[in-house]
């Protein structure tokens, strides 16, 4: 991990006062990679989707097999109605927005401030969840509930059925 992702995420967590582990694995490319690298099952690990709406970036966390279901997305922040106005972030706003961080590893903290963080909620029923710590070779595993908090994250049903 880069100093300035480490900073980015870890700050925000000793700053919260989260207790969280950091581990290393090999490169993985997807949240299903990383769950298996890591010897997890599926739904302990939680994948970022980087959503572009008019007020902003949402950084929606998802189970590592999950989808988002922009149409629940757009009821839960109030936009359902207006297509288009919510959908997924290209690689080059990706890379443009998050700097500090590999394309695809965006964590759902630290990086740039006044994110939207929505969480689904079938996450909420773990104690504790392993997600990317901006970079393809590192995890992180926090509780459910520091991060909700930390993030100040709306919980919400996000996944595609």
């Amino acid at each position: 991990m880069s100093i300035a992702q480490e900073q980015a995420l870890t700050d925000v967590l000793v700053e919260g006062g989260a207790h969280f582990e950091l581990l290393p694995h090999r490169h993985t490319e997807t949240a299903r990679a990383e769950a298996r690298a890591l010897g997890l099952e599926l739904d302990e690990v939680a994948k970022t989707v980087i959503v572009r709406t008019p007020n902003g970036y949402v950084r929606v966390v998802v189970p590592a097999s999950g989808r988002v279901d922009l149409g629940k997305l757009r009821a839960l922040l109030g936009t359902e109605g207006v297509e288009g106005v919510i959908r997924l972030a290209t690689e080059s706003e990706l890379a443009a927005a998050y700097p500090g961080f590999d394309l695809g590893a965006v964590p759902p903290l630290g990086g740039p401030a006044g994110d939207t963080v929505v969480l689904d909620l079938s996450l909420t029923r773990h104690v504790r969840l392993v997600f990317e710590a901006g970079t393809h070779e590192e995890s992180v595993r926090l509780k459910t509930d520091d991060l909700v908090n930390l993030a100040d994250a709306t919980i919400g049903d996000v996944c595609e059925a």
